[in-house]
């Protein structure tokens, strides 16, 4: 009579899918950036928003000096949009309110 063998796990090891890749990974690096504005009555406003390009280091410092910048003259509105593919948000934000931010880059 024919025993089945007992099958190592190292003997057989089914390959992940070809082109998936893990959950909270990236293949391409992110368009987006999210930023918390603290505004003066109190209170803090995040948004997310779709730069169109590659976020880098030095993509990032470039927007965030242009927004600093802005927000030091206050006298703007500035609109934010997130990817429809990402969270679809629009923001709306009045310069003058606000008295700093945080950024980073979405992943």
């Amino acid at each position: 009579m024919d025993t089945p063998q007992p099958r190592l796990e190292s003997e057989h090891r089914e390959s992940p899918a070809a082109g998936r890749v893990p959950f909270g990974i990236a293949r391409t690096q992110s368009q987006r950036i999210e930023l918390v504005f603290a505004l003066r009555q109190g209170g803090t406003l995040p948004v997310t928003h779709d730069l169109g390009t590659a976020v880098t280091a030095d993509v990032l410092d470039r927007y965030c000096e242009e927004l600093r910048q802005a927000i030091a003259a206050g006298k703007e509105w500035w609109a934010f949009a997130d990817a429809w593919g990402g969270s679809g948000q629009r923001a709306y934000v009045d310069l003058s309110q606000v008295v700093g931010f945080t950024a980073r880059p979405v992943r």
